[in-house]
């Protein structure tokens, strides 16, 4: 009997280490282009890890050590993928936060993570100063892009961006392996404040290597990023495949529908990535007769939408590569580049990787074309979540019966096919966020005038998303006009979440056990009596 054999060999995952890859790069191809931000002059792999060696040694020199957490709050900017660089190299745990995050939502974040220094654009200083009372450990401010010293309000020792940059360099990185924590990333709650998914660097490469394999990634491309780099996607899927294989990385500040095709040729690139609606803005612009004129070979895409997934392939000259995954568990699902389009499937899964469609009560296993619950589980170690971060109960309840339950129903071929149906758990996705609907309802509550609501998705005029909908009952003499309660949840919580439609009612459904039965409300869907502020003319602030 032949021996087993791994099937991702340990020295395969020992190089997903920040510190190892950018070791190796700086050694093998010192001179070749790594980052750089639009279409400026791009780091070399030495510069890039001579710089984050000179800002892991002002981190340390700030008393960040192994396993310390470091939370930024930064939009997409060289910056933000240096910090993150610069905290693994000295074994901290980097803990991006939702640049649109605010008040409680940003409280929750930064206590859960018990950071004690944070990386933070001079834009969303006041975001801190305003909640400086609730938050029970941070000590220290790096700010980016601003003078610190000058900056009023806060309880906290405030420092520059260009003192990290000028400190003395990190002789060394500190030692890391690939199951060692690398970060903690908040995913949104359905029945609580969002739960942090604490990631070895085992997961990170986990989303790489299924990138790397499945588009053949290799040095010769060039990874277009508008997506938010304080998430997973443009992370891990993203820059860290590229620069795993020595490729360059051309980031941007957001997607931009009418530039994007403009910004694809102006880089080079020959890979992105689109998520939630992106496919579907892309493709409404105005056909040209030279679309298909342009670099790109893939799109890796979540999804793109059934009934224009061969045209947009036909007319950008492209290769779209569905998948499936979720932050915990890395992308687990993909087409390959040598298959057929299958329209509306998310591909099969790698080979590391158990994918089964299983009855969401009992766990058992059921037969192909049935919709039942996608669960998930490794063939080798330390690729998937460690836990979510101070909430054993959810892990244990995640992970039950040795299976990583996603929440998410689909069903799967006769050919191993997966196909994503929709959400058992009471989340909306929209503009590529996930939304909790207890968190849009914590605050909703605390106006005055509100006696209970709950908040749904409802069906976007955009496709494969989700618009906000949000149903109230009214304090009993009160009158509320829903622009005011609009406004009120504008100036609390992130632009995204901010519902489009407030409708009032008489009474929310429930079951015997007082739980709101959103089934119901979903399927009411939009009345005429509710209100839309597109109709109202109301533009969300960002």
């Amino acid at each position: 009997m032949e021996p087993s054999k791994e099937i991702l060999p340990t020295e395969v995952k020992s190089g997903w280490t920040i510190s190892r890859m950018l070791a190796r790069q700086a050694r093998e191809r010192p001179d070749s282009p790594s980052l750089q931000w639009q279409t400026e002059e791009p780091l070399s792999y030495r510069e890039l890890y001579e710089h984050c060696l000179h800002l892991a040694g002002g981190l340390r020199k700030l008393g960040v050590e192994r396993g310390d957490k470091v939370a930024f709050m930064l939009s997409n900017s060289m910056e933000i993928v240096l910090s993150w660089f610069a905290v693994n190299l000295l074994a901290a745990v980097e803990v991006p936060i939702n640049i649109h995050y605010k008040g409680s939502w940003l409280v929750h974040e930064v206590n859960d993570c018990a950071a004690r220094l944070a990386i933070v654009h001079e834009q969303y200083i006041e975001r801190f100063v305003e909640v400086d009372d609730q938050l029970e450990h941070l000590t220290d401010l790096v700010v980016v892009g601003g003078d610190a010293p000058g900056i009023t309000g806060g309880k906290w020792s405030m420092h520059t961006w260009g003192e990290l940059e000028k400190a003395e360099a990190l002789e060394e990185p500190v030692e890391t392996r690939y199951h060692d924590t690398a970060g903690i990333l908040y995913t949104s709650g359905t029945t609580g404040p969002s739960k942090g998914v604490v990631l070895p660097y085992g997961v990170g490469g986990n989303f790489a290597q299924g990138i790397i394999e499945v588009a053949k990634l290799t040095s010769d491309d060039v990874n277009y990023v508008v997506h938010p780099l304080f998430h997973g996607n443009a992370q891990f899927m993203q820059v860290l495949p590229s620069l795993l294989v020595g490729a360059r990385v051309s980031l941007w500040p957001g997607f931009s529908a009418s530039r994007w095709l403009e910004q694809v040729r102006s880089c080079g690139a020959t890979i992105t990535n689109a998520i939630g609606a992106i496919c579907n803005f892309v493709y409404s612009q105005a056909e040209r007769e030279d679309d298909a004129d342009n670099p790109l070979r893939v799109v890796i895409t979540q999804p793109v939408p059934a009934d224009i997934a061969e045209d947009f392939e036909r007319r950008f000259a492209v290769k779209c590569l569905e998948d499936y995954g979720t932050t915990e568990v890395g992308v687990v699902t993909y087409r390959r580049l040598d298959e057929p389009l299958r329209p509306g499937s998310a591909g099969r899964a790698l080979e590391w990787c158990d994918v089964r469609i299983v009855d969401p009560e009992t766990d058992e296993l059921l037969p192909p074309n049935e919709i039942g619950e996608i669960v998930v589980r490794p063939k080798t170690g330390g690729i998937m979540m460690k836990e979510y971060n101070n909430a054993p109960a959810k892990t244990v309840e995640a992970w039950r019966n040795l299976w990583f339950h996603t929440g998410d129903a689909g069903r799967m071929d006769e050919d191993g096919y997966l196909y994503f149906s929709d959400r058992t758990k009471d989340i909306i996705r929209r503009r590529g966020e996930n939304i909790s609907s207890f968190s849009v309802e914590s605050v909703v509550s605390t106006h005055p005038a509100v006696e209970e609501c709950a908040a749904i998705a409802v069906p976007s005029d955009h496709g494969a998303e989700d618009e906000v909908k949000v149903c109230v009952i009214p304090k009993a003499g009160e009158e509320l006009d829903p622009a005011e309660l609009h406004e009120y949840c504008a100036g609390r919580m992130p632009y995204f979440a901010v519902p489009r439609y407030i409708e009032y009612i008489s009474e929310i459904p429930k079951t015997a056990n007082e739980k709101v039965r959103k089934n119901v409300l979903r399927e009411a869907g939009i009345t005429p009596n509710t209100w839309d502020r597109e109709a109202a003319g109301i533009q969300v602030r960002k």
